[in-house]
């Protein structure tokens, strides 16, 4: 996708142009990785919390989704023949569901 920088939308019409709100910037100072940046250039600066949230990414993947032994329980009693779900409970949970989800959004 390309972006025409010469289309101008009626949200972006800004009548004082942007100015540098960074506390105590010098025009051509390093920034703290010892980088000049170019005259004209954005930066980008990523704080610590990107890599604690990688962490925590990474660490999520090695947690099961489901609790196995649970799970396993209820296989056997469904092909034993033993389970018989209450259908007025599972419409119920199924509401109270649906209902949760639609309140959140």
């Amino acid at each position: 996708m390309k972006i025409d920088p010469r289309t101008v939308l009626p949200a972006d019409v800004q009548s004082t142009p942007v100015k540098n709100s960074r506390a105590g910037a010098q025009p051509g100072a390093k920034d703290s990785s010892g980088v000049k940046p170019a005259a004209g250039e954005d930066t980008v600066h990523i704080s610590s919390a990107h890599s604690d949230v990688q962490t925590l990414k990474a660490n999520f993947a090695h947690v099961p989704e489901v609790r196995a032994a649970k799970v396993n329980a209820l296989q056997q009693r469904v092909h034993s023949g033993n389970y018989k779900p209450d259908s007025q409970k599972v419409a119920d949970a199924i509401i109270a569901e649906h209902s949760k989800r639609s309140s959140k959004g």
